[in-house]
């Protein structure tokens, strides 16, 4: 009798919502009414008004979000924001690999001008054709962006060198750290490695 009042409260303890998920409810709770109040002053014909309520939506999310990145690839060359040349993801064996990441719900900081910034560093692994770990290394590249606003939109660009690599597959693992936070996002890419 007493193992099936376990079993019970058990179960009743999992089928409750948990303080997160209760959280996550009420911040999309609030996002709703949020864009509601962007629709109605749309519907009736304030475009600037609802422009700006939407604004205030996606800054909301933006702040509430983990971070992540939207968009991560070897690139030949980058002109700006979602503005690039996708390259086939073939090296050569010592051949720079150039990456455009666009990462989302990033923090600002401050510059010593009062400016804003966004920052980050990266901690990178190689994996090899057999699947093995061969060069990983916390903060790797550091990255930053001044900014004269919280710009969204931001792009990062990283050239990474890969010297003496045999042909062959193989997988970049990155880590992105907010340094303005403690929010990360990761993203992988594959490549190979051809003479």
């Amino acid at each position: 009798m007493r193992n099936l009042q376990t079993m019970a409260m058990l179960l009743a303890l999992s089928l409750m919502p948990s303080y997160a998920q209760a959280d996550a409810l009420a911040q999309a709770d609030a996002l709703s009414d949020q864009f509601e109040e962007a629709k109605s002053l749309l519907t009736s014909g304030q475009a600037a008004p609802a422009f700006e309520a939407l604004d205030k939506v996606i800054d909301s999310f933006w702040q509430r979000s983990p971070m992540f990145v939207r968009r991560a690839l070897f690139v030949e060359e980058i002109n700006g924001y979602g503005n690039f040349k996708v390259k086939n993801p073939v090296f050569k064996p010592d051949e720079a690999q150039m990456i455009y990441v666009e990462p989302v719900a990033f923090s600002y900081g401050k510059t010593k001008d009062g400016g804003s910034i966004a920052s980050w560093s990266v901690d990178y692994s190689l994996v090899g054709p057999k699947g093995t770990t061969l060069f990983e290394k916390e903060d790797f590249v550091d990255l930053g962006v001044p900014l004269n606003r919280h710009n969204r939109e931001i792009h990062l660009k990283m050239t990474i060198n890969l010297s003496g690599l045999k042909p062959g597959d193989y997988v970049s693992h990155y880590l992105l750290k907010d340094k303005n936070s403690d929010k990360t996002a990761d993203f992988s890419l594959p490549f190979k490695v051809e003479e």
